[in-house]
């Protein structure tokens, strides 16, 4: 089995519920959509000459030793080999997390062990494509980016209610701009007024200077 993997490292994961957790990084090369201001354009080409070899990011990521693994990218839900991976990692006993645009998913993860993987489904631009609803019922955050293109008729578009009725929805300034930041205060306040929960979660790692 190879994987799609362009890089591989231990950082903070910066962004969402889990912040500030330990974690060891890993950005699936190739994305199926594309949003201008992608902060890592360099993973959006598929490209074939970018895999490994099982066995070797294996090696490397318990050279690394931490448990908890962020699978990113690029689209890991675009990779069909993404489901069988996170089987592997979880019977090693890793907890992995996974970010994903919400377009694609895969029916694997319905048979794996709930506690060893988390969702974040972090839906990209003005959200002008289609989830798959099975996201509504696995995942287990909805980060919204804040920019001016995100609008509270997006953040309560139907297949996203149900994680808003839960309490799962992060307004996430686009990169931690105050113009954003003041975006995000007038979102939550509308929500709040609508009778809804969300919390602002900026990127901590851009903060305290982490890649």
């Amino acid at each position: 089995m190879d994987i799609p993997i362009c890089e591989i490292y231990p950082t903070i994961q910066g962004e969402g519920f889990l912040v500030g957790s330990p974690i060891t990084l890993i950005r699936f090369q190739g994305c199926n959509i594309y949003c201008s201001w992608c902060d890592t354009k360099y993973a959006i080409p598929f490209k074939e000459e970018v895999k490994v070899p099982l066995k070797e990011v294996l090696k490397k990521i318990s050279q690394i030793g931490r448990k908890h693994i962020l699978i990113t990218g690029g689209e890991p839900f675009a990779h069909p080999v993404l489901g069988d991976f996170c089987q592997i990692l979880i019977k090693e006993g890793y907890f992995v997390q996974i970010e994903t645009n919400g377009t694609i998913w895969q029916s694997v993860f319905e048979k794996l062990p709930r506690k060893g993987f988390y969702i974040s489904l972090s839906p990209k631009y003005s959200v002008n494509y289609k989830i798959d609803p099975k996201f509504s019922q696995f995942a287990d955050e909805l980060k919204m980016v804040v920019d001016k293109h995100l609008t509270l008729e997006v953040v309560l578009r139907k297949e996203f209610l149900p994680l808003v009725e839960g309490k799962k929805l992060i307004l996430q300034p686009e990169g931690n701009k105050e113009e954003n930041l003041k975006r995000a205060l007038e979102l939550l306040d509308k929500l709040l007024k609508m009778g809804f929960y969300a919390r602002i979660i900026p990127q901590m790692h851009k903060l305290i200077n982490l890649p």
